[in-house]
Protein backbone atom coordinates (compact mmCIF):
# COMPACT_ATOMS: atom_id res chain seq x y z
CA UNK A 1 0.00 0.00 0.00
CA UNK A 2 1.40 3.45 -0.59
CA UNK A 3 0.30 6.73 1.21
CA UNK A 4 0.81 9.83 -0.16
CA UNK A 5 2.32 12.94 1.78
CA UNK A 6 -0.93 13.98 2.44
CA UNK A 7 -1.81 10.77 3.96
CA UNK A 8 1.27 11.02 5.76
CA UNK A 9 0.78 14.23 7.36
CA UNK A 10 -3.00 13.32 8.65
CA UNK A 11 -1.18 10.48 10.32
CA UNK A 12 1.41 12.00 12.23
CA UNK A 13 -1.18 14.65 13.37
CA UNK A 14 -3.11 12.13 14.91
CA UNK A 15 -0.36 10.44 16.50
CA UNK A 16 0.60 13.90 18.05
CA UNK A 17 -3.25 14.53 18.74
CA UNK A 18 -2.85 11.13 20.74
CA UNK A 19 0.14 11.69 22.71
CA UNK A 20 -1.06 15.06 23.43
CA UNK A 21 -4.42 13.29 25.17
CA UNK A 22 -1.91 10.74 27.23
CA UNK A 23 0.21 13.04 28.38
CA UNK A 24 -2.69 15.80 29.12
CA UNK A 25 -4.63 12.42 31.03
CA UNK A 26 -0.85 12.00 32.55
CA UNK A 27 -1.10 15.49 33.80
CA UNK A 28 -4.43 15.52 35.17
CA UNK A 29 -3.67 12.16 37.25
CA UNK A 30 -0.65 13.59 38.61
CA UNK A 31 -2.32 16.80 39.60
CA UNK A 32 -5.05 14.77 41.17
CA UNK A 33 -2.96 12.20 43.08
CA UNK A 34 0.55 12.92 42.50
CA UNK A 35 3.11 11.17 40.02
CA UNK A 36 3.70 7.75 41.93
CA UNK A 37 -0.27 7.60 40.90
CA UNK A 38 0.37 8.16 36.61
CA UNK A 39 0.93 4.46 35.30
CA UNK A 40 0.10 3.20 31.83
CA UNK A 41 -3.22 1.63 32.75
CA UNK A 42 -4.17 4.75 34.33
CA UNK A 43 -3.31 7.17 31.58
CA UNK A 44 -5.09 4.83 28.82
CA UNK A 45 -7.91 3.99 31.09
CA UNK A 46 -8.45 8.19 31.60
CA UNK A 47 -8.37 8.41 27.39
CA UNK A 48 -10.43 5.00 26.67
CA UNK A 49 -7.50 3.49 25.20
CA UNK A 50 -5.56 0.24 25.35
CA UNK A 51 -2.41 0.74 28.08
CA UNK A 52 -0.62 -0.43 25.26
CA UNK A 53 -0.60 2.03 23.34
CA UNK A 54 0.68 4.37 26.17
CA UNK A 55 3.79 2.26 26.04
CA UNK A 56 3.90 2.44 22.22
CA UNK A 57 4.42 6.41 22.66
CA UNK A 58 6.17 7.05 25.68
CA UNK A 59 8.66 3.71 26.02
CA UNK A 60 8.97 3.96 29.76
CA UNK A 61 6.54 5.39 32.66
CA UNK A 62 9.88 8.17 33.11
CA UNK A 63 9.64 9.40 29.48
CA UNK A 64 5.89 9.56 30.07
CA UNK A 65 6.60 11.72 33.12
CA UNK A 66 9.43 14.08 31.90
CA UNK A 67 7.33 14.77 28.45
CA UNK A 68 4.06 15.40 30.43
CA UNK A 69 6.47 18.01 33.09
CA UNK A 70 7.57 19.64 29.85
CA UNK A 71 4.30 19.62 28.10
CA UNK A 72 2.73 21.72 31.26
CA UNK A 73 5.30 23.63 32.06
CA UNK A 74 5.57 24.91 28.59
CA UNK A 75 1.72 25.93 28.77
CA UNK A 76 2.22 27.36 31.63
CA UNK A 77 5.21 29.48 30.70
CA UNK A 78 3.68 30.59 27.70
CA UNK A 79 -0.07 30.90 29.08
CA UNK A 80 1.32 33.15 31.96
CA UNK A 81 3.48 36.16 29.55
CA UNK A 82 6.94 36.04 31.11
CA UNK A 83 8.13 36.55 27.67
CA UNK A 84 6.52 40.12 27.29
CA UNK A 85 6.97 43.80 25.52
CA UNK A 86 6.89 45.78 28.57
CA UNK A 87 6.90 45.16 32.24
CA UNK A 88 3.53 46.24 32.17
CA UNK A 89 2.22 42.99 29.99
CA UNK A 90 4.89 41.17 32.35
CA UNK A 91 3.56 37.95 33.83
CA UNK A 92 -0.22 39.15 33.41
CA UNK A 93 -1.88 36.38 33.21
CA UNK A 94 -0.36 34.74 36.10
CA UNK A 95 -2.91 34.71 38.45
CA UNK A 96 -6.10 33.34 35.68
CA UNK A 97 -3.27 30.42 34.47
CA UNK A 98 -2.40 29.41 38.05
CA UNK A 99 -6.54 29.36 39.00
CA UNK A 100 -7.31 27.52 35.61
CA UNK A 101 -4.06 24.75 35.25
CA UNK A 102 -3.62 23.76 39.07
CA UNK A 103 -3.17 20.24 38.08
CA UNK A 104 -0.52 21.39 35.75
CA UNK A 105 1.15 23.37 38.87
CA UNK A 106 1.14 20.55 41.05
CA UNK A 107 2.61 17.87 38.75
CA UNK A 108 5.59 20.31 38.48
CA UNK A 109 6.17 20.65 41.97
CA UNK A 110 5.50 16.83 42.90
CA UNK A 111 7.98 16.37 39.34
CA UNK A 112 10.64 18.68 41.00
CA UNK A 113 10.55 16.80 44.30
CA UNK A 114 10.83 13.71 42.68
CA UNK A 115 13.60 14.83 40.89
CA UNK A 116 15.61 16.11 43.51
CA UNK A 117 15.20 13.15 45.06
CA UNK A 118 16.79 11.38 42.31
CA UNK A 119 13.85 9.79 40.91
CA UNK A 120 13.52 11.61 37.94
CA UNK A 121 16.05 13.23 35.79
CA UNK A 122 16.70 16.49 37.54
CA UNK A 123 18.24 17.90 33.89
CA UNK A 124 14.66 18.10 32.73
CA UNK A 125 13.70 20.63 35.50
CA UNK A 126 16.97 22.33 35.29
CA UNK A 127 16.20 22.78 31.48
CA UNK A 128 12.79 24.08 32.05
CA UNK A 129 13.99 26.48 34.55
CA UNK A 130 16.48 27.78 32.25
CA UNK A 131 13.70 28.60 29.32
CA UNK A 132 12.07 30.11 32.24
CA UNK A 133 14.75 32.25 33.01
CA UNK A 134 15.53 33.53 29.37
CA UNK A 135 11.81 34.41 28.88
CA UNK A 136 12.38 36.48 31.79
CA UNK A 137 15.48 37.94 30.08
CA UNK A 138 13.38 38.35 27.09
CA UNK A 139 11.18 41.04 29.27
CA UNK A 140 13.87 42.62 30.87
CA UNK A 141 15.83 43.48 27.12
CA UNK A 142 12.95 44.84 26.35
CA UNK A 143 12.24 46.82 29.15
CA UNK A 144 15.83 48.01 29.88
CA UNK A 145 16.52 46.29 32.67
CA UNK A 146 20.57 45.54 32.63
CA UNK A 147 21.14 41.91 33.56
CA UNK A 148 24.41 41.42 31.91
CA UNK A 149 24.95 38.17 33.34
CA UNK A 150 21.43 36.78 33.68
CA UNK A 151 21.37 36.65 37.42
CA UNK A 152 18.07 39.23 37.39
CA UNK A 153 16.54 37.08 35.14
CA UNK A 154 17.18 34.06 37.35
CA UNK A 155 16.21 36.06 40.28
CA UNK A 156 12.85 36.89 39.06
CA UNK A 157 12.14 33.74 38.00
CA UNK A 158 12.78 32.68 41.17
CA UNK A 159 10.52 35.49 43.35
CA UNK A 160 7.58 33.89 40.56
CA UNK A 161 8.62 30.53 41.11
CA UNK A 162 7.58 30.88 45.23
CA UNK A 163 4.34 33.11 44.33
CA UNK A 164 3.16 30.46 41.89
CA UNK A 165 3.67 28.10 45.19
CA UNK A 166 2.14 30.66 47.77
CA UNK A 167 -0.80 30.87 45.51
CA UNK A 168 -1.36 27.45 45.49
CA UNK A 169 -1.52 27.36 49.54
CA UNK A 170 -3.03 31.22 49.96
CA UNK A 171 -5.56 30.57 46.82
CA UNK A 172 -5.52 34.65 47.48
CA UNK A 173 -5.83 36.12 43.71
CA UNK A 174 -6.01 39.75 45.13
CA UNK A 175 -2.27 38.61 47.60
CA UNK A 176 -0.79 37.11 44.50
CA UNK A 177 -2.02 40.40 41.93
CA UNK A 178 -0.61 42.80 44.73
CA UNK A 179 2.93 40.88 45.64
CA UNK A 180 3.22 40.32 41.41
CA UNK A 181 2.32 44.28 41.60
CA UNK A 182 5.45 44.90 43.75
CA UNK A 183 7.75 42.76 41.63
CA UNK A 184 7.08 44.77 38.44
CA UNK A 185 8.04 48.13 40.43
CA UNK A 186 10.93 46.94 41.53
CA UNK A 187 11.74 46.29 38.07
CA UNK A 188 10.45 49.49 36.34
CA UNK A 189 12.95 50.99 38.95
CA UNK A 190 15.63 48.80 38.01
CA UNK A 191 14.76 50.21 33.81
CA UNK A 192 17.26 52.29 32.20
CA UNK A 193 14.86 53.82 29.62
Amino acid sequence: MHMNAADDSTEHDSDQSTRDRLLDAAIDIAGETGVQAVTYRAVAARVGMAHGLVRHHFGTREQLLIEAFRRAAEQDSDDVGLKADSIDEFASNLVSTLNNSRKRQLLQYDETTQAVRGNLPIENVRGLYRRYAAQVRHTLDNAGVPDPDGSVSELVFSVLDGLVLQHMVFSDDDRTSQLLEQLREVLRRMATN
